[in-house]
């Protein structure tokens, strides 16, 4: 499960990361690799869809599934634009039942005061995913070709989710569970509002940093990858930190301390947008570490929000997320190309505080 939720991650953060690189390989523009990736993202709208299918089915036949669709995606991507553009569609849908079926089975099989510490474990892929997949993206991206990290992670999530697959005991996949609609309280109104803000002020700096790094210091598509290695260990011990004390802390305690963290940091890079390069990157690290920090400790708490249709609420909390991830990764590149990467910033630093302010005045952590 593990090394399948490492796949789509490194595939999920390198067309953020190397997105100018894969757009010259496959010969498409900027502008319109940046539409399939909000394409991309919207295929997270069939969310609540999966979580249902995984209320009723069993979570874990939901991830399998996920897992070998999102797999033939990044196959399918290594077949040019045409191919690129339609993989990337295929592996979101597979992606988002992953996902989705992920958090209903960690809600289900851990027990609350203790899931933040479960969460944190598994969700170490992320960072991991920045600290060893992304170099070695880079190294092949530019020693063998662009679509190589494609085959690579597709041939890895090919086999890790048989491997899952394998491991599901045969009566639980015949399993038929009553499912019902979540009830939408006002905790579990403000708690998916406080994600999604999270969620928004993260995706401009995702979308931006790449091309920031590039034209601000001059990176080729090797370095960039090498100077994410920083940011990748910082959130590999944001993660480790969340799965120790979100559970001490409390879940909303800690959204609200890392989006404190990350909006800090994005209100520095608004105001100093060409700072030296190890400057650039400790901020940049800071950023990525709060926001690591608060969205980990947010996955837990949503899977609390209504137990008897917990894979549902999660599938919500995804949708809500990536309608939100889809407008901004069309308003982003728009904004990067017309104002530069300090307007950037400033949009980003208000929809952190937006999430502070939530987090702050309106979250309850559920009983």
């Amino acid at each position: 499960m593990i090394i399948l939720r490492f796949a789509i991650n490194v595939a999920m953060r390198m067309t953020y990361t190397f997105l100018p690189a894969f757009a010259r390989g496959a010969g498409l523009s900027v502008e319109s690799m940046s539409s399939a990736l909000s394409a991309r993202e919207l295929t997270a709208l069939t969310a609540p869809i999966a979580g249902k299918a995984s209320d009723r089915l069993g979570p874990l036949t939901i991830m399998s599934y996920g897992g070998l669709v999102a797999a033939a995606g990044l196959l399918i991507a290594t077949l040019g634009a045409p191919g690129l553009i339609a993989g990337m569609l295929i592996f979101g849908f597979g992606r988002t039942a992953h996902q989705v079926a992920m958090g209903s089975w960690i809600g289900n099989v851990v027990a609350y005061e203790r899931r933040g510490r479960a969460t944190g474990l598994i969700e170490l892929t992320w960072g991991g995913a920045a600290l060893v997949g992304l170099p070695v993206a880079g190294l092949l991206i530019d020693g063998v070709a662009w679509w190589a990290p494609f085959s690579l992670l597709g041939v890895l999530a090919l086999v890790s989710a048989l491997r899952v697959r394998a491991q599901e005991p045969r009566r639980a996949r015949q399993t038929n569970h009553e499912a019902r609609k979540p009830h939408m309280t006002k905790t579990a109104v403000a708690a998916l509002a406080t994600n999604a803000a999270m969620t928004a002020a993260a995706q401009f700096l995702f979308l931006g940093h790449g091309l920031w790094l590039e034209d601000t210091y001059g990176l080729d598509t090797a370095e960039i990858g090498l100077a994410i290695v920083a940011v990748g260990a910082v959130e590999v011990i944001a993660t480790m930190g969340s799965s120790r004390l979100t559970d001490r802390l409390g879940k909303r305690r800690s959204m609200l301390g890392g989006a404190l963290l990350m909006t800090s940091a994005l209100i520095v890079l608004a105001a100093y947008s060409s700072p030296p390069l190890w400057l650039g990157l400790l901020i940049l690290v800071i950023a990525f570490l709060g926001f690591e920090y608060g969205i980990v400790s947010a996955i837990p708490l949503v899977s609390e929000l209504d137990p008897g249709a917990r894979a549902e609420m999660v599938g919500r909390a995804i949708s809500i997320s990536t309608v939100v991830r889809a407008v901004i990764t069309l308003l982003a590149t728009a904004i990067y190309v017309s104002q530069g990467f300090t307007m950037l910033m400033v949009v980003a630093s208000g929809a952190g505080t937006i999430a502070v302010l939530l987090a702050a005045f309106f979250m309850v952590e559920p009983a």
